[in-house]
């Protein structure tokens, strides 16, 4: 006779850094079941590329584009045995009431960052990855891995490109807000440090970073590779997991380089490792960059959209470094 394997939907619909952040909590909640199980993951349709790269630790990713009712009869059907709520949000609640069984939700510590923000609280937030895993601790007797679960298997470097020419240094060029966004003149010295050591630098970015790109690497014909808006999450992984040094601001590919065991330097501004975002478990020569002149645990805006001084990014602007 077959024994049925508990069914457990996981829900986290976007972004890139905070879906990726949810590997390791998928290794402690596979480590912590007891007989057959099967994991389902459910996200927006454009982070299916990312739970793609997690390979055995999901068994079935759904996917939505607007709306939770483009999937809620395929997980009736699944017969989902457990909900674990990491986004916690109108859309995951509409999914918990469709399908009416257990749910463990994140705490998303929303009162705590406000008070971070105005300075009320000094205490910093616990890290995304204990706050994923404490969701379902208790329930599953589940604990904290060590370490990145191995992701990206499969990932290969982009078609062309010529992993002969010598090793290189990344930088992620984008933010999704102005206060995470390293300024041009910082990504020009990392490039130009970079090219006096005989290293090439890897722009990697989306689309709508295509314009930086384009700036960054004019001028320099064998020692900057533009591969903005060029490369999938995929290649990019692939791109950071060779890389010898990864740079970027508070940003996705900031967890995709610690996930990929990439020395990474972050380098922030108007938010800051107190909101609990940092890299999880980066690997050894990582290096925290906090704006200087600033208060290291307070940020400026919970998003990095807002900046506290003069209304602009001028965090970002202070860093004086040598990369």
């Amino acid at each position: 006779m077959s024994t049925r394997p508990t069914r457990i939907l996981v829900i986290r619909f976007s972004s890139i850094g905070d879906v990726l952040l949810t590997a390791p909590a998928l290794a402690s909640l596979r480590a912590a079941i007891h007989g057959p199980s099967e994991i389902h993951f459910l996200t927006k349709s454009n982070m299916r590329p990312v739970v793609e790269g997690f390979g055995s630790l999901v068994d079935t990713i759904h996917t939505i584009d607007r709306a939770t009712s483009e999937v809620t009869e395929v997980l009736k059907a699944a017969e989902i045995d457990y909900i674990i709520d990491l986004h916690s949000n109108v859309r995951s609640r509409a999914i918990k009431r469709a399908i009416g069984c257990v749910a463990f939700t994140l705490k998303k510590e929303n009162l705590a960052k406000w008070m971070l923000v105005r300075g009320w609280q000094k205490r910093p937030i616990a890290h995304i990855v204990e706050r994923y895993i404490d969701s379902f601790r208790g329930a599953f007797g589940a604990n904290t891995p060590d370490a990145w679960p191995t992701i990206f298997v499969s990932a290969v470097l982009p078609s062309g490109f010529d992993r002969s020419a010598g090793p290189w240094k990344t930088i992620a060029v984008g933010a999704a807000h102005m206060g995470k966004q390293m300024p041009l003149k910082l990504m020009q010295s990392i490039i130009l440090e970079a090219e006096a050591s005989g290293i090439r630098t890897v722009l990697i970015g989306g689309d709508a970073d295509a314009e930086t790109g384009g700036i960054l690497s004019k001028g320099f014909d064998d020692s900057v590779v533009n591969l903005v808006g060029k490369t999938s999450i995929e290649e990019s992984a692939a791109l950071i997991r060779e890389a010898e040094k990864a740079y970027s601001g508070d940003t996705g590919m900031m967890h995709l380089a610690a996930a990929m065991g990439t020395p990474v330097t972050s380098i922030w501004g108007c938010t800051r490792p107190s909101l609990g975002m940092s890299p999880w478990r980066p690997t050894e020569g990582s290096i925290t960059i906090l704006p200087e002149g600033k208060e290291p645990m307070r940020p400026c805006s919970k998003l990095g959209n807002r900046c506290r001084f003069r209304g602009e990014s001028e965090c970002m602007h202070q860093h004086t470094f040598a990369p």
